[in-house]
Formats: structure tokens, sequence, C-alpha cells
């Protein structure tokens, strides 16, 4: 429906521009007349110009349009009153012209700015990460103990400083995992990605610098022992940008584990709710088993994520 109103805008902004550039021409001898013609004129052009512009982002569109609509108003007025100034015999009109644009053009002026604030406002709210708060909720109802090793969420400075050194852009649900959460307690035995520690940035940059500097493949579980979990940015083939991996030292077999990690943390619920969660203890805490209830055949995750029993 906007793009139909921005296409209609630049059509009826063409003839009335030309129509009243023409009036104009035609009315020097009125200067008041070609002020007022060149300002509609001049009107329909930033109508014109700003539907443009909505055609390929009309986000703050409204805003600025009425921005800019304000600043020619009061522009017009101050023109026909420093006419009004220099012809005193025109003082009345120009002072009768100027107050109600004046007043007009300072409303439109700052209606402007407070709708281009709200959608600035808009566009800093934080994003979420919906299907990993869910997944957090369901692990934690069946270990309530986990809950306390995660970390807060990170700030958007702190996304933004990892993007930089990485030379990449996360995608909206990886800043929205990392608002969330900054990872978890590295000590804990067991680990938020179903037994896999999930890393900080901190980690996430140290792990990165490591072993996959100059890379998009960005880790964000592990397994402590140098196997990885994580984000590729820069997929081969027929790769989605963006979709979950297994890779590591000893982890030869790569394949896709997840298209995004909305999908990642999806599975993960299902897992969490399907008869292959299991509850064990290892070295006096709970630990997640998969796939049986045997500590000592428990599926280690990537393997069970691979398997073809596995709950997709």
């Amino acid at each position: 429906m906007k793009k139909i109103y921005f296409i209609l805008t630049i059509i009826l902004s063409v003839p009335v521009m030309a129509l009243f550039v023409i009036l104009a021409v035609a009315s020097l001898s009125e200067l008041t007349v070609a002020l007022f013609s060149l300002m509609i004129a001049g009107i329909a052009a930033g109508f014109m110009i700003m539907s443009i512009l909505g055609l390929k982002n009309d986000s703050a569109i409204p805003g600025v349009i009425l921005e800019k609509i304000g600043i020619l108003l009061v522009g017009f007025s101050l023109a026909v009153l420093m006419v009004g100034i220099t012809r005193l015999q025109y003082i009345l009109q120009a002072l009768l012209i100027f107050v109600p644009f004046c007043g007009v053009g300072a409303f439109c002026f700052k209606k402007g700015i407070d709708v281009i604030k709200k959608k600035s406002a808009k566009a800093e709210v934080p994003i979420e990460n919906k299907e990993w708060n869910t997944y957090v909720e369901k692990l934690c109802e069946k270990l309530p103990s986990l809950r306390g090793n995660l970390r807060v969420g990170a700030s958007a400075d702190d996304i933004k400083a990892a993007e930089t050194e990485l030379g990449v852009q996360f995608p909206d649900e990886l800043k929205g995992l990392y608002l969330a959460n900054d990872g978890d307690d590295a000590g804990a035995v067991c680990g938020m990605m179903l037994g896999f520690q999930f890393l900080s940035l901190e980690s996430l940059r140290s792990e990165w610098r490591r072993s996959y500097a100059g890379t998009k493949r960005i880790p964000i579980a592990s397994d402590g022992g140098g196997n990885f979990i994580g984000v590729d940015l820069e997929p081969d083939g027929d790769g989605t940008i963006g979709h979950v991996i297994n890779f590591g030292r000893d982890e030869e077999g790569k394949i896709v584990l997840a298209e995004n990690l909305c999908e990642f943390f999806n599975r993960f619920t299902r897992i969490v709710c399907s008869d292959d969660f299991y509850i064990g203890e290892y070295d006096g805490e709970e630990v997640i088993l998969l796939g049986t209830d045997d500590i000592e055949e428990g599926s280690y995750l990537p393997d069970y994520l691979k398997s073809a029993d596995s709950v997709k």
C-alpha cells in the first residue's frame, strides 16, 4: 500500500511542480505571488524526492517529508517577511502570510523530528532470539541448576566490537543470542548447549583468533577439547549464510546441523522434550545424556545431532 502511495505522489508531484514554476515565472512582477508559487513548487519537488526515496526505504520517510515541508514553510514565511520589511506598503500582507505559514512550518518541522526519533528508537529495540529463550526455559524446567550458569547479556557495543575484530556482521539471531546471554559458566561440567559450553563473546574471539582467524566460521559452543558448533558466514557451494555446522580438530565429518540458529534452537527444544533426553551424574554434578540413560554410552552431542535416529 505504501508503494502505491509513493508512486501516486510522484505522478501528481510532477505536474503540480511544473504548473507552479510556470506561475512563478509569469508572476515575477508580483513578488509575493511568485514566492508563494515557488514555495508550492518546492513542496511538490520535496514530495517527489521523498517518495522516490520511499520506494527504496520507507522506514522514516513520513518524518523526513514533514521535516522538509516545515523547513520550506518557515523559509518561505521568512522570505515574505523580508519583502514586507523592504517594501513597507506590503508589511501588513507580509505579516498575514508570515504568522500562519511560520507557525505551520514550525509545527511540521517538530512533528517530523518526533517521527524520525520514534522510528530510530524502534530500530534500536534489542533483537530477540525467542527460540533460544524457549529452549532455555524448557531446559531449566528439567535442570533448574543450569539457570545460574548463564551470564547476563552482552551489550550492543560488545557485539559490535566482536564483529569488527572478526570482520563480519552477525545475523540477527546471533545478535539476539548474545544480547540475551553472553555465554555460560566456563567452569561448569554441563554446558547450556545440551552439555557443550556456550562460549562468551570473549571466549568466542579467543577461540577464533587461536584457530579460525581469517575465516568467517564463528564458534559459539565448545566441548572444551578444540571441537565446536558454530555459525558459518561464508559457506561453500550452495550453503546458506548463517547455517549451523560442527567443526574442530576431531570433526572431519562436518555437516549442516541447521539452516540457522532459530531452527537449531527449535531442534534443541524438541530434543529436551523428547524421550532421547536424559539426566545423569558425573563428578558430582548433573549432566545431559542423549539417546540413553547410561553415562558410559551417552552420545557425544555432534554425533547425536548427525545420527539418523536423532530428534530432527
